[in-house]
């Protein structure tokens, strides 16, 4: 499989897995990221992007993973249960199909389509939030809690924000 076919597939698995569909914007998303958009193509990006980003939530609840789980210990080193120790199994969820995301995107590139240019946003949007890196420019906790419960609430996705919110590593 190709790479931009890859990417395509990843953002398929997302967005339908929140109820939407690629379909009418397929074309767009195969372009070169370069070419220049139109505003309206801008907007359906944007749309796209919102509807991905809640896919996250309901892929994690329906425990979706965009590659073999053992492929984290490959390339990070250790186990997602050995960099998030006593979290809670709605968190862990979250990171499985995150960081499997990760691994798949991180192979998808470099490659200059739309559809790969979008993943990586998304991949910048959600990581920033739900699984930061250090730095100055975090959040403080009560307000990163807020925006987390808002975000996995909006989404419908049938994940347990109560337990994510408890045994949230960053949230400690």
């Amino acid at each position: 499989m190709s790479k931009k076919d890859e990417s395509l597939k990843i953002l398929q698995i997302l967005v339908e897995s929140a109820g939407g569909s690629i379909e009418p914007v397929r074309d767009l998303l195969c372009k070169n990221n370069n070419e220049a958009k139109s505003k309206e193509e801008n907007s359906q990006l944007e749309k796209l992007h919102h509807i991905a980003f809640d896919g996250f939530f309901h892929c994690a609840a329906c425990k979706v993973m965009f590659t073999d789980i053992s492929k984290i210990e490959g390339f990070f080193g250790r186990t997602l249960e050995e960099a998030y120790p006593r979290v809670s199994p709605t968190f862990m969820k979250l990171a499985r199909t995150f960081w499997t995301f990760k691994l798949v995107l991180n192979e998808c590139a470099p490659n200059e389509s739309v559809c790969t240019a979008l993943l990586q946003d998304i991949d910048i949007d959600f990581a920033g939030l739900f699984f930061p890196f250090p730095g100055p420019m975090r959040q403080p906790k009560k307000l990163r809690e807020k925006t987390m419960r808002t975000f996995i609430e909006q989404s419908g996705a049938e994940l347990d924000v109560e337990d994510y919110i408890r045994g949230n590593f960053y949230l400690r």
